[in-house]
């Protein structure tokens, strides 16, 4: 969860995976407690038999705790799974922070690493990507397009393709919106779960191809 405006004054509001808003005030001990244990057995659980195996009730189970005391906090896997890759997800930020802010490399050596580094990110986290996502989306499939997450990457790449154009190692007339939602197509979670777990193509194949659609 994230404070709105936390160190700059502004009065905000805690929200908790789903983007609802949480009660005002220090979470409640026992809550934290709960919540502790649900996230330990289903990384647990997770780990020994695969996401899509393990069902709500089974991490209810393991942590000890009520079904409604663990739908309250995670209404679906999905959400589970976010709060895991919760702490990964942070270090790949805070990487791509430090990529961006690396003065001795271009943008479009940048967008390499960090396409590298994204399918790498792919990689690591495929089991909770991949078993997350149906119970997060449910039947609107197209809303991971519009969550934060992929916001978040799809800037990052259009950013670095807009300085590439304004130091002229990009044709000015190309459509980097558009280039910048395709780079990340290849990338989503089913589409790469199928080339890795079915396919059986190398994570370095998938990198290499992926990046050479940048335009050079």
């Amino acid at each position: 969860m994230r404070k709105i405006g936390e160190g700059s004054g502004i009065t905000g509001w805690s929200l908790d995976q789903a983007g609802r808003a949480l009660p005002p005030g220090p979470e409640r001990k026992d809550a934290a407690r709960n919540r502790q244990k649900v996230v330990e057995a289903a990384r647990a659980l997770f780990e020994e038999h695969g996401v899509t195996q393990v069902t709500m009730e089974d991490i209810a189970r393991a942590a000890g705790v009520g079904k409604g005391t663990l739908y309250r906090r995670y209404p679906n896997k999905g959400l589970l799974c976010q709060a895991l890759l919760d702490e990964p997800t942070r270090r790949f930020q805070e990487e791509t922070l430090r990529l961006l802010g690396d003065a001795g490399r271009g943008p479009l050596e940048k967008l390499d690493r960090f396409l590298d580094r994204l399918v790498g990110f792919t990689e690591e986290n495929l089991d909770l990507l991949y078993g997350g996502n149906e119970p997060l989306c449910g039947a609107d499939r197209l809303a991971r397009f519009a969550h934060p997450a992929f916001d978040w990457r799809r800037w990052t790449v259009l950013g670095l393709l807009r300085a590439a154009v304004r130091e002229g190692d990009l044709d000015e007339t190309l459509d980097l919106e558009y280039l910048a939602a395709a780079l990340l197509a290849p990338l989503d979670v089913d589409f790469y779960y199928y080339q890795r777990r079915v396919q059986g193509i190398l994570q370095e194949r998938i990198s290499a191809g992926l990046r050479s659609l940048v335009p050079t």
